[in-house]
């Protein structure tokens, strides 16, 4: 089985990083343990021995060494799981060519027949959305892909101290550009009322 698992890796310059036992707050979570990056507990919950793994590491540049990446390198070796790290540099600028060029370096990186796994946590306020179009690039246009999980982990603060750690899985946002896109192809009388039932089909219409 191929698993692909996408992360963003901070700026030096910009986020001193540190590690939390996040708790998962609508999902199940075995790896207990304080991570740096949030992918990290994802990729030892879901890949198995015999996987092909690979990892893209999505950073900007502003300096030739990168002291977050190597913390990441070192967090991945400590799963001793063998994986593939694709170091995926773009400039430090959000002009549209840059995001254009982010879209199409994500793609190029990315395999048919494999499971996707996403953090959407680090990067800049454009990163999401990037994310988010090479992911249905991957699920549209590849062979037997699926994106089986993105998620974001959040720190909340009280005075000035973080108080507690929570990781989500935001996966049913990527569902509903699915979902508006069904009923933008259907032949129905009640488009928002379909968007209603898709994502409560539990609740009484």
């Amino acid at each position: 089985m191929k698993r692909i698992y996408i992360t963003a890796i901070p700026l030096d310059s910009n986020f001193a990083i540190d590690s939390y036992a996040a708790e998962p707050a609508n999902y199940t979570q075995t790896l207990a343990k304080p991570t740096y990056y949030p992918i990290t507990p994802i990729l030892a919950d879901t890949a198995h021995s015999g996987d092909e793994i690979k990892v893209i590491a999505v950073r900007q540049i502003n300096s030739p060494h990168s002291e977050n990446l190597e913390i990441f390198r070192r967090e991945l070796d400590g799963l001793g799981l063998p994986y593939t790290l694709v170091d995926l540099t773009t400039p430090e600028n959000q002009q549209r060519d840059g995001l254009l060029a982010l879209f199409e370096a994500l793609t190029d990186a990315m395999d048919g027949d494999a499971c996707y796994y996403a953090d959407a946590t680090f990067g800049t306020k454009t990163y999401p959305l990037v994310l988010s179009s090479a992911l249905h690039y991957a699920e549209k246009i590849l062979d037997d892909t699926e994106v089986c999980g993105i998620y974001y982990r959040e720190l909340t603060r009280e005075n000035g101290k973080v108080k507690s750690v929570r990781q989500y899985d935001i996966s049913t946002l990527f569902t509903l550009d699915g979902i508006v896109d069904m009923a933008a192809e259907a032949d129905l009388p009640d488009k928002q009322k379909f968007i209603s039932v898709m994502l409560h089909p539990d609740r009484e219409v």
